[in-house]
């Protein structure tokens, strides 16, 4: 078998064979099974008794090696319950399939002397540089790092399917296959094979909000965003979004592994122009990955009458790209701004918002979100620049986008979604939402906005619709929300 990559790279597999009999942390052991048959013939030979004495082990002699870490706990089995050595072995297994031994087994025998616990670590294998044995843009070498297995490092059969998940939770892919190991004939080596097809991940957005009265208005937003240019993971994203109060343009850009680093570089950039202030600032800095859910980035930036300096980090675990149905993300920041005339005084922004997904029956999802922040500290006086705002898409769809502004807020949404076919997602959610008043009001105020909404997506293009509503609106006061997006 070969695994080509469109002319950037062949990999020869024809020396490899499929892993089959490897088992995943997931699936039990056959010291398991013998368990369960040993505590079923011990109820069939005590004529099903309703008070059956608990199995217990006598002496135990174990063989073979087991994890240095457990090893007081496989001396003390003596007195035991069968169910405590059951789980023992299983806390093992998993240890050797993480470390090196994924072809490692347990069995237990019970004899007329006592119990054998029999522990085959087998052969130690490390990973080969990942593939995709599917043709596609992505050159060899970024999809074997996009993979997140480093190549020579001991399997661990939890960080593969870690990496599976990670790679669909990209813009860049979808599964076309389950993924598979393969044995390097020569070497202990495994090969992590997977089956993704190039999405259509390069994305052209634009919204558009509508609503009568003080609480609506008409605005606008354009997005590009290029994903995995050219193959290399490299990510741009421009959006403009203009509206009757403000106007604003805005730039990201990712340069991945840097001088072959595992750090990437970012830049990032913002013009806005409001009613009442204008401010632009731009932004330089790194982040990379830890493991397979977690990324941080530190940043420095100038703007018209500052400096700032950022520390962010990610966390997100969600099946898939598209609609998913399982996982969760979390998400943080903390900004320090200094002004050009007054260095001494600091001024420090946190903000954090978090996600997590509940299937809870059939094609219902409920999700549940949460965005916080405040400006520390408090008896600090801010330009209306400085202060967050609050209204739009993304947070309170009952209001128009910027319709508050404050310096610490609060943020909860639950959404119920309803997959009623399986591109089409049909939603119910609540926002309800606490904020600073701005002076000369003082004190916290609270506020809610509700409403429904439908998603379609579909192979190149998605569309969605919000009709939401808030604290102070009538049943047909709310706020249109839609949106268009065309995949390419």
């Amino acid at each position: 078998m070969k695994v080509r990559d469109k002319g950037h790279g062949t990999s020869d597999m024809k020396n490899s064979y499929p892993i089959s009999h490897i088992p995943y942390p997931c699936i039990s052991y056959p010291g398991r099974y013998i368990a369960n048959i040993r505590r079923f013939l011990f109820l069939l030979l005590s004529g099903f008794s309703w008070s059956v004495a608990e199995c217990v082990l006598g002496s135990v002699q174990v063989e073979g090696i087991v994890p240095e870490y457990l090893a007081p706990s496989y001396q003390n089995l003596n007195g035991k319950t069968c169910e405590d050595a059951d789980k023992l072995n299983e806390r093992a297994l998993e240890w050797f399939w993480n470390h090196g031994f994924p072809g490692a087994k347990i069995t237990m025998k019970t004899e007329p002397g006592g119990t054998r616990i029999l522990s085959e670590r087998g052969e130690a294998f490390v990973w080969a540089a990942a593939e995709n044995a599917v043709q596609g843009k992505t050159k060899h070498h970024v999809f074997a790092k996009l993979s997140g297995l480093t190549e020579g490092e001991a399997v661990s059969l939890r960080d593969f399917k870690l990496s599976e998940r990670k790679l669909l939770r990209s813009a860049y892919y979808q599964e076309k296959s389950p993924a598979q190991l393969y044995r390097d004939a020569e070497r202990n080596r495994l090969i992590p094979v997977f089956f993704l097809e190039d999405r259509k991940a390069n994305q052209l957005e634009g919204y558009f909000s509508y609503a009568s009265g003080e609480s609506g208005g008409i605005n606008g937003k354009l997005l590009v965003d290029l994903y995995n240019i050219a193959g290399t993971a490299r990510d741009l994203s421009v959006s403009g979004e203009t509206g009757e109060w403000e106007r604003r343009l805005s730039l990201n850009y990712k340069e991945p592994w840097i001088f072959g680093s595992e750090w990437n570089a970012l830049l990032r950039g913002y013009l806005e122009d409001d009613k009442e202030y204008r401010d632009a600032r731009i932004e330089l800095g790194l982040s990379r990955s830890i493991g397979f859910d977690f990324d941080f980035s530190v940043l420095g930036g100038l703007g018209d009458d500052e400096w700032t300096s950022t520390l962010e980090f990610a966390y997100q675990n969600e099946d898939r790209y598209l609609l998913p149905t399982t996982g969760s993300r979390v998400r943080g920041s903390m900004q320090l701004m200094k002004k050009y005339a007054d260095s001494a005084n600091v001024k420090v922004f946190l903000e954090g918002n978090v996600s997590h997904l509940i299937p809870i029956y059939g094609n219902f999802t409920l999700q549940f979100l949460g965005s916080a922040g405040t400006v520390l500290p408090t008896n600090e006086k801010l330009s209306l620049d400085e202060l967050y705002s609050l209204g739009g898409i993304e947070l309170l769809k009952g209001y128009r986008s910027g319709f508050f502004r404050t310096r610490a807020y609060g943020v909860t949404e639950m959404n119920l979604s309803w997959r009623a076919l399986s591109h089409t997602a049909i939603q119910a959610f609540f926002q309800p939402a606490l904020h600073r008043a701005r002076a000369p009001e003082h004190g916290w105020i609270d506020t809610y906005s509700y409403g429904i909404g439908l998603a379609q997506y579909r192979q190149s293009w998605s569309a969605s619709l919000y009709y939401a509503l808030n604290a102070d609106s009538d049943i047909l006061g709310g706020l249109l929300h839609f949106g268009v997006r065309t995949l390419f």
